[in-house]
């Protein structure tokens, strides 16, 4: 009966054991599969200037806007090359992203990622210029009413 008990109190201990090992590593799996589903935002400044672009696109033929045809054709110019340029510029920071990420996780130093960590900044740098070239270029394209009306949109 002893012995019986004995058993049955290892092999509790022994489960118990087993499963609070896997418990983190189930953790750390749920944790890397959610950081898997973040988007990547490719700009260094995110949540304080429009993306006007996307206002201009849901605006288009609001009659409050009344935009011209020459206004019209000046805005796509600027969205074309502000998306060209941004997309671009956000595979080859996603690439970096994925890369460094991957690195970092098999036991690579800081120092030897330190070149490509600086490559997603310049790269970052220069999205973010972009998207400011764009709100500078889409402001001297419309009047001050347009614009405001677009920021409050």
């Amino acid at each position: 009966m002893i012995k019986s008990l004995l058993v049955v109190t290892l092999l509790g201990t022994s489960l118990l054991s087993a499963s609070s090992t896997d418990q983190p590593n189930k953790e750390i799996n749920k944790t890397i599969k959610a950081k898997k589903k973040v988007k990547s935002k490719p700009f260094l400044i995110t949540g304080y200037m429009p993306h006007l672009t996307k206002k201009v696109k849901k605006n288009w033929d609001n009659p409050e806007l009344a935009f011209t045809d020459v206004q019209k054709e000046k805005l796509i110019q600027v969205r074309k090359a502000t998306i060209k340029s941004v997309m671009k510029l956000k595979k080859e920071i996603l690439a970096l992203e994925k890369d460094v990420s991957a690195a970092t996780m098999s036991g690579e130093t800081p120092e030897s990622l330190k070149a490509k960590v600086d490559q997603i900044a310049k790269l970052k740098a220069s999205a973010t210029m972009t998207h400011i070239k764009c709100i500078y270029d889409t402001k001297n394209i419309l009047d001050a009413k347009q614009f405001e009306f677009l920021l409050s949109k």
